[in-house]
């Protein structure tokens, strides 16, 4: 075997050994609740991902001290981002989604139907159930308040400075990715 693919698959399996600790680490810092007093999902996730990059470090520094395994700091803590960026990719493409999304939402809807569902039976549902019954624009409100975009004040809420500069950057980045600008306020695209 060569050394180049030697050195290839050595690194596969140090990347590989990243992740799967990582993983484990982080699934069960989020299944513990070490984090649960956080009250966005998203926030709570970050928590449990930086605790993870600081374990999986002194995990893997501590294998390193094995000599077969050859292990350099390097690798430890690039193994280490790399297995934490893929599982912070994960969590917001996966749990955040879940929480978060209409089309989850709506999909469950036809999940749970006996039979065909159309437009205003949708539409309808979701004011009702999702807007109403369960608060999501209280709840919406209320995580940005807590993430600082928002302050309450008589008569209602205000963006902060902070919240002005995170719609700049969301319109920066409608118009960069070239998503729906009614989002975040713009017109749509000619």
């Amino acid at each position: 075997m060569s050394r180049l693919l030697r050195g290839v698959l050595a690194a596969a399996l140090v990347y590989g050994l990243a992740l799967g600790l990582g993983t484990a680490l982080f699934l069960a810092i989020i299944r513990a609740g070490l984090f649960a007093g956080i009250p966005i999902l998203f926030y709570r996730g970050i928590a449990a991902l930086a605790l993870t990059f600081g374990l999986l470090v002194a995990g893997l520094a501590g294998l390193a001290r094995v000599p077969r395994l050859g292990l350099t700091p390097r690798e430890t803590v690039g193994a280490s981002v790399t297995a934490v960026a893929l599982l912070l990719a994960a969590f917001t493409l996966g749990p955040v989604t879940v929480d978060r999304s209409i089309s989850v939402f709506v999909l469950s809807r036809f999940a749970a139907a006996p039979g065909p569902l159309d437009e205003p039976a949708l539409r309808d549902a979701f004011v009702r159930t999702y807007v109403g019954d369960w608060a999501q624009i209280q709840r919406r409100l209320d995580e940005q308040v807590a993430s600082g975009n928002l302050v309450r004040r008589e008569g209602g809420y205000r963006l902060t400075p902070q919240g002005e500069r995170f719609m700049r950057t969301a319109r920066d980045t409608a118009r960069l990715f070239d998503t729906d600008r009614r989002f975040v306020g713009l017109p749509e695209a000619p």
